[in-house]
């Protein structure tokens, strides 16, 4: 007996019918949206109340559908969580045990360099603030990069002193009136800051390139490659800024190069002024007589003496 001619038919018609239940739900659905696309042109009101309707039926639906994904999804944040624990825990042991290391080390370091300078009694200059003030405003020319501060010459503020923020160094002052002071701030192209690279401890120059960024130039000392994250803070040389205040971050150690401000004077609300580190002596060129006769340059060079002035004659 044959059953193949019965079997066709069946497979045929569940065929059709699956086809038919396609093109209904097809037509359904596009009658549905140019139902709501016209009802939307027509009714833009009736439409929103229409979207948020579907929306409170869908929601419980989806949140049931979904609630299988999340379970799995959660699963899986917490398997990879619990394989991952140890790897994390071995690594964070030893950055532990490097860093009570270096932090003996340190101290070690620290209390060698008190007995010595007790021994050897090092006399460092200190720090002094002079005030503590506002900046007003901060202006960024095609030439120059300063800003003004609320305080001037009736708080003690003078031209060449230190500027420093809660972040690092802003800028040094360069003009000072009564009651405000113009700050010449790192960005500006006149700017130069002695600096020391803390992680190779070579001497450089920070200069401003009226741009966000600064220049490292003239570095001085072991020839170390510099690398993204190396900090710079003041050396003292020069007498103005105090040693060690955080100038900034080298973010590009090409040539020349590149290092972000740790200070911004827009995001700085209050800056300090202090006095300079260490001061010039004031010239003091010796007096010389007006009696004294000029030696010619002949005799300085052949290493003769000169002869002194003959002694004016007493007066009777």
């Amino acid at each position: 007996m044959d059953w193949t001619s019965g079997r066709r038919p069946t497979a045929m018609r569940r065929e059709q019918n699956l086809a038919l239940l396609g093109a209904v739900v097809s037509g359904a659905v596009i009658a549905t949206g140019l139902i709501l696309l016209i009802i939307a042109r027509v009714n833009p009101d009736g439409a929103a109340r229409l979207r948020g309707a579907m929306l409170d039926l869908l929601t419980p639906v989806w949140s049931v559908v979904r609630l299988p994904f999340d379970g799995i999804g959660r699963g899986v944040d917490v398997a990879g969580d619990y394989f991952g624990a140890v790897t994390r825990a071995r690594r964070l042991e030893a950055e532990l045990a490097e860093a009570r290391a270096a932090l003996q080390a340190r101290d070690a370091d620290r209390v060698a360099l008190m007995q010595l300078r007790r021994v050897a009694r090092v006399a460092e200059p200190g720090r002094r603030a002079i005030v503590t003030t506002r900046i007003v405003a901060a202006t960024a020319g095609a030439m120059t990069r300063t800003a003004l501060i609320a305080a001037g010459r009736s708080e003690g503020v003078t031209a060449g002193l230190p500027v420093v923020g809660a972040d690092g160094l802003i800028g040094r002052t360069i003009e000072a009136g009564s009651g405000a002071a113009r700050v010449l701030l790192l960005t500006d192209p006149a700017s130069r800051i002695p600096v020391t690279i803390v992680r190779t401890g070579q001497a450089a120059l920070v200069v401003g390139a009226n741009r966000p960024r600064l220049e490292l130039r003239d570095r001085v000392g072991a020839d170390v490659p510099l690398a993204a994250g190396d900090r710079l803070v003041t050396s003292g040389d020069g007498g103005v800024f105090p040693p060690g205040i955080p100038v900034g971050t080298i973010v590009d150690p090409r040539e020349p190069p590149q290092v972000r401000p740790a200070a911004s004077p827009l995001g700085a609300a209050y800056v300090r002024v202090e006095a300079a580190y260490l001061p010039l002596p004031a010239d003091s060129t010796p007096a010389v007589a007006e009696s004294a006769t000029p030696v010619p340059v002949e005799a300085l060079r052949s290493g003769a003496r000169p002869r002194a002035a003959p002694a004016a004659p007493a007066l009777r």
